[in-house]
């Protein structure tokens, strides 16, 4: 390398002009030594090298998904005004959600396929800018041809409704199975549950917001148009930064892993090929024991969340607290969540707890099942209907719902990178799409028996979560990228000792 003959050339100069022979073989010494520590920085440097433009790239995405998460609520918080404004029913409000788990399990293949591609992240982000700014535009497009107060403002409406949902929807796949790659292909290796973490809390983050801010912005029906034209500049003002600047991958790999995917993605495959190649490695994923419990054990905490969360004014109301309490309940425990994904993140990535992800997981899955037992034993399940057994306040409710969100959002960037350490060298892409399809199954699932069976769900977030702990317990993470990692840099090392003997 370059720079190794330029130390190697600086050795050999200061050898020849030294002319004392103790001094020379003092001097030589010491400078063979700081030559393999600069050499073994300078190397490192060179060929795994980080750049702020990861910064940016991390925070463009996390806006997106943020808007994804925003556009795709859009209804549910103002519900009401809703339905008085477009004359529609519960069920067509509820529809307009659901396009997102339903259009989410045909789309994910096609994410993925695309991603792994030569250019394949940016070529995904760039549809996850432009797809949102259709979306919002073609909801507005009513409002600017017909009046609302028109007899063909609810048929016209309905219909551009629900293609501006579909077409939110279908950017849901890139919104959750980009985390790991990204992280990837722009942040080394102590960084990764970090960047992971940052990229997840975009949609987390986007969903609590809408459910605070949305319904303060239209209190009556009429207000809803200027929710409509918010999101669409919302949706062009992100595309507009994203389509300006946002670079393909670094110039450089940060680190080995990053540096097997940029290899893989040069090589040039035909889609029959490369859809067949998907189905081989999900196949060898569905082999592998340990993957698959921790893919159902994330896809269950995941999915039995998300149904649970909409249903906390339900489980509350027998209680005598309001919707607004149970909708400030619910926020509080995304911000939780949002906090515990952050803190973990960074124990996760300090030296010490970089092997640990198992422990991590475990610790915050235990924490999380003890308080879910206080918070069953304080509200009305299907073991005691009647009475809870602990009585219960405003303020024991949201602690206690704040402490569970903390501990289970703990556990979900851990989930990611485990499952990407387990399954490397194949993309973090793989696992991270096999986790979210599950996971949104599931919550289709856990959707559809959440409405008339509240106590039910109670119970089942109880079980569910011990059902987790069982299966991470049986699990077996090896670190294999990390392993790979260790691996080149000690080749490294070698070489670099090697070429300084021959000094």
């Amino acid at each position: 390398m370059f720079i190794q003959s330029i130390e190697v050339h600086c050795v050999k100069l200061l050898v020849v002009t030294k002319t004392n022979q103790q001094q020379e073989g003092s001097l030589l010494n010491s400078i063979i030594q700081s030559s393999k520590t600069r050499i073994h920085l300078m190397t490192d440097r060179q060929n795994f090298r980080v750049y702020p433009q990861r910064f940016w790239v991390l925070f463009i995405f996390a806006l997106l998904a943020f808007n994804q998460t925003m556009f795709w609520l859009t209804f549910s918080p103002i519900a009401g005004p809703s339905r008085i404004f477009f004359n529609i029913s519960e069920a067509t409000i509820d529809l307009l959600l659901n396009w997102g788990p339903i259009i989410f399990l045909p789309t994910l293949p096609f994410v993925y396929l695309l991603l792994n591609t030569h250019h394949g992240f940016r070529k995904c982000v760039r549809i996850f800018a432009i797809v949102p700014v259709v979306a919002t535009l073609l909801r507005l497009f009513p409002l600017i041809i017909v009046s609302s107060t028109s007899e063909k403002f609810h048929d016209i409406a309905v219909l551009f409704l629900h293609i501006g949902q579909i077409l939110i929807a279908l950017t849901g796949p890139i919104s959750m199975a980009l985390v790991s790659q990204l992280s990837c292909i722009w942040f080394p290796s102590h960084e990764r549950t970090r960047s992971t973490t940052f990229a997840i809390l975009g949609a987390t983050s986007g969903g609590a917001i809408a459910f605070v801010v949305e319904p303060r912005l239209v209190s009556e029906a009429w207000h809803i148009p200027r929710l409509l034209y918010m999101h669409t500049g919302q949706a062009i003002f992100v595309c507009i930064l994203t389509l300006a600047y946002f670079p393909a991958e670094p110039p450089s790999p940060p680190s080995a892993a990053a540096d097997m995917l940029k290899i893989n993605h040069l090589i040039h495959i035909r889609p029959i090929q490369r859809l067949k190649k998907f189905a081989f490695d999900i196949f060898h994923c569905c082999r592998n024991l340990s993957c698959i419990l921790m893919i159902i054990s994330g896809a269950i905490m995941g999915g039995v969340f998300a149904a649970w969360g909409g249903l906390f004014a339900t489980i509350l109301a027998p209680l005598g607290y309001t919707e607004i309490e149970a909708g400030w309940f619910g926020f509080g425990q995304t911000v939780a969540s949002v906090i515990g994904s952050i803190a973990i993140g960074y124990i996760a990535d300090l030296p010490r707890f970089r092997r640990s992800f198992k422990l991590l997981i475990l610790i915050s899955l235990t924490l999380c099942f003890i308080f879910c037992l206080f918070f069953q034993l304080s509200v009305r399940t299907i073991i005691w209907p009647k009475e809870p057994i602990l009585p219960s306040s405003s303020a024991s409710i949201g602690v206690l719902l704040s402490i569970i969100g903390f501990f289970s959002g703990a556990t979900s960037p851990l989930f990611y990178e485990s499952l990407a350490e387990i399954m490397y060298p194949f993309p973090e892409s793989l696992t991270t799409s096999i986790l979210v399809y599950i996971f949104n199954i599931i919550t289709l699932c856990f959707i559809a028996i959440a409405p008339n069976q509240y106590k039910l769900m109670n119970l089942l977030v109880f079980l569910m979560i011990g059902l987790s702990i069982l299966m991470v317990t049986c699990a077996r993470i090896t670190y294999n990228r990390k392993d790979e990692e260790l691996r080149k840099c000690q080749e490294s090392e070698n070489k670099i000792s090697e070429d300084v003997k021959h000094i």
